[in-house]
């Protein structure tokens, strides 16, 4: 692709549910930007809270991610990179790369969810901005509390275009309504056996008590691979990923990290 400033910023991790921790990683992919590996510093790019604690991150740049991230520790390699290529606006996107060889062929970022009910995000438009050679996004959620009877009903669940029947993103496309589409599951849980595209609705009717613990985009697994997302829509939220200017020369959003986790030791 062309000019793909991918303006490294490492993160401080974010801080995330004891059960999201300890399930074990998902099988989609994960991201950082040089760093998009930790979460955030906050949320000066623009965030609403919501009564049921789930937070709107508006924007996202590789000066303040605002909570997306990689906060699996099994995941860090898997990164993804904040871009100056546009998909449908004019300030950059997040780009999905994979970088590294086989464990860790994926790119993936995620945002906490805060643990909102699936039947309450699935009745929300769920959505994204992709450009690319061919389709390969997926949008993940990782859930807890499905008829699963291991780690506490760990899944995680992702819409990806095929067999979605998507658009081709040559040229800059939008995945609207995918709570209408076909999820998979990477473990069976009540509705959907593993790895079999199932509807969203069939997904929610089968497991009255699932939570959303994380959302986020990924690609993999592949041997290459390499697309830009925008405008991720969940729970009434709409994230653009952007990159913006340099303020100063204070070093990577990496280095503070090292800098701050010095401070304890």
């Amino acid at each position: 692709m062309s000019l793909h400033s991918k303006r490294r910023a490492g993160f401080v991790c974010a801080l995330v549910s004891a059960a999201a921790l300890t399930a074990p990683a998902l099988a989609g992919a994960t991201g950082s930007l040089g760093s998009l590996d930790t979460g955030s510093l906050g949320s000066s790019g623009g965030s609403l809270g919501s009564s049921d604690g789930f937070t709107c991150s508006t924007l996202s740049t590789d000066q303040d991610p605002a909570g997306w991230g990689i906060p699996f520790p099994d995941e860090k390699q898997q990164k993804a990179f904040y871009s100056s290529e546009n998909v449908l606006d004019t300030d950059g996107s997040l780009n999905l790369k994979i970088v590294e060889p086989s464990p860790n062929n994926r790119s993936v970022s995620y945002h906490s969810a805060r643990s909102i009910p699936l039947a309450e995000a699935a009745a929300k438009e769920i959505g994204f901005d992709e450009k690319a050679p061919t389709s390969q996004a997926a949008f993940q959620l990782r859930l807890t509390g499905t008829t699963n009877p291991n780690d506490n009903g760990y899944t995680t669940i992702y819409w990806k275009p095929n067999p979605n029947n998507a658009a081709s993103p040559v040229n800059g496309a939008t995945r609207a309504n995918l709570q209408n589409g076909l999820w998979t599951s990477t473990r069976t849980i009540g509705g959907a056996a593993a790895d079999v595209p199932t509807s969203l609705a069939t997904i929610v009717a089968a497991n009255p008590a699932a939570t959303v613990e994380h959302y986020g985009m990924s690609i993999g697994r592949a041997a290459s691979g390499d697309t830009n997302v925008d405008a991720v829509k969940f729970n009434g939220c709409t994230t653009n990923f952007a990159v913006v200017e340099p303020t100063g020369s204070l070093g990577s959003l990496g280095d503070l990290g090292s800098l701050f986790g010095s401070f304890g030791s």
